[in-house]
């Protein structure tokens, strides 16, 4: 991997950063590439053909404050045209409904370079579950 390319990449994640931290779907669908395929945290199992740019401006519109998504424990394995990348991220803000969001969320993103710019085509985010009572685990120890 080039230093260059890590450069790249840990750029286009703190651009989505800072778009949901600013309610901005646009700038944060602009990381995703046009054949992207989704396995997202909220049902259905597989996203593919959808508009990013839609399903983000619902997701933002039920937060009354900026997302917060601070990364952590980011590891990039580029070659020259793709790349892979896992780590953790930090979701919180304030829904619409009062509701205090901050939970912890798996993530690996997949990533293509065309023409020189660097995309996600296939983006997985998970949460681990307690194997006793089959509930999510979104807060505790790292």
């Amino acid at each position: 991997m080039t230093a260059d390319s890590d450069q790249q990449i840990r750029e286009l994640l703190e651009s989505r950063t800072r778009a949901f931290a600013l309610r901005d779907a646009t700038t944060a669908a602009a990381a995703y590439d046009d054949e992207l395929v989704l396995y997202d945290v909220v049902g259905p199992f597989v996203r593919r053909g959808e508009d990013p740019a839609g399903r983000l401006e619902k997701w933002i519109a039920s937060y009354r404050t900026g997302i917060g998504h601070e990364i952590r424990d980011l590891e990039i394995t580029a070659g020259a045209d793709l790349a892979f990348c896992h780590f953790l991220v930090r979701i919180s803000g304030t829904m619409r409904d009062g509701t205090e969001v901050g939970m912890w969320v798996r993530a690996t993103s997949c990533l293509r370079r065309q023409g020189g710019a660097w995309t996600i085509v296939h983006e997985h985010a998970s949460v681990p579950f307690d194997a006793g009572t089959g509930r999510a685990v979104l807060r505790g120890e790292l």
